[in-house]
């Protein structure tokens, strides 16, 4: 298992190297001038162009990705020129807020999903089975900030149950106060993710219930509950586990959206800021760190496949 997983985590460095590339080729084809951008359309082009040079704009673009790859490996971001500090502290500070949503959307979408799908594929084509097909259309044809908008108008605007936007009311109001804001943005970011697994788990029990294992367990008098936890779960979730590592990354992505539609505090919200602004070290650095967590999640997911399914490690 130990060599499994050092080999997995020797093939993340060129993935992490490719990452590199794409995050600082988006910041140039990315269109406008920085520099018109950042001192507005009243500058004079002499001023454009001492900034320009003042930030390198003026080297060629292999001479420019080697330095920032320097940087990288100094631990430095780059300096945001929108919130005129090192992106780093930026994107540290909201960090955590940025996991505390994905984290507990990701875990409330595969409980959830989960416990759906196991409980849809005990009886196929049943009313239960077709609810779950009709859900998960729905949830995988609505876009997410529709969807929020939506939560916000209602359980916001018309019933007053909960916050609409922010991470904390005016004051602070503790953790149950960020629980509160934390509601609406969490449905709507895990709407999404939860339908696919749902599906997924479904597929994966059925293909694993009416193996002949399992109808020995039922003959020999095991309960219904019991032969799900113990015999088909432990075999059904290596598809589902690896379903659900993708949409753990994709949610880190997803915040984007979400995360500007309730505005909430974290990377996402400054991604938006900040290309509203072409503050291009911020947008770099935001997209690089949660490309590297994709990557991370991935070689998570490769190594918890590796320990429910040992045929992975000897392939």
């Amino acid at each position: 298992m130990l060599t499994f997983t050092l080999r997995r985590a020797l093939h993340m460095l060129p993935v992490i190297l490719g990452v590199t590339i794409a995050t600082f080729g988006l910041g140039q084809i990315i269109p406008g001038d920085q520099a018109s951008a950042l001192l507005g359309p009243t500058a004079s082009e002499a001023d454009r162009q001492a900034l320009r040079e003042d930030l390198g704009l003026d080297e060629p673009a292999v001479s420019r990705y080697f330095t920032y790859l320097g940087s990288l490996f100094d631990g430095d971001l780059g300096r945001s020129l929108s919130f005129g500090r090192p992106v780093s502290e930026v994107l540290s500070d909201r960090l955590l807020n940025t996991l505390l949503l994905s984290g507990t959307a990701i875990v409330l979408a595969a409980v959830v999903g989960v416990a759906i799908g196991t409980w849809a594929a005990q009886k196929p084509g049943s009313p239960r089975d077709r609810s779950l097909t009709v859900g998960v259309l729905f949830f995988n044809s609505v876009p997410s900030f529709w969807f929020g908008l939506v939560l916000i108008i209602v359980f916001s605007l018309q019933l007053r149950m909960l916050p609409a936007t922010g991470m904390t009311s005016i004051g602070g109001g503790g953790a149950l106060d960020v629980a509160a804001h934390m509601v609406l943005p969490v449905i709507t970011l895990a709407a999404w993710s939860l339908a696919v697994i749902a599906r997924m788990t479904r597929s994966s029990v059925l293909e694993v219930i009416g193996n002949d294992y399992v109808r020995t367990a039922r003959s020999r008098g095991v309960g219904e509950f019991r032969v799900i936890v113990r015999h088909v779960l432990p075999n059904a979730m290596p598809s589902v586990i690896t379903v659900i590592g993708l949409q753990a990354g994709f949610l880190l992505s997803g915040a984007v959206l979400t995360e500007t539609v309730f505005s909430w505090p974290g990377i996402g919200l400054a991604l938006h800021q900040a290309i509203s602004a072409r503050d291009i070290p911020l947008v770099q650095g935001g997209i690089l760190v949660i490309a590297i967590a994709f990557v991370l999640i991935n070689f998570l997911v490769d190594v918890l496949q590796a320990y429910f399914n040992p045929k992975i490690k000897l392939a």
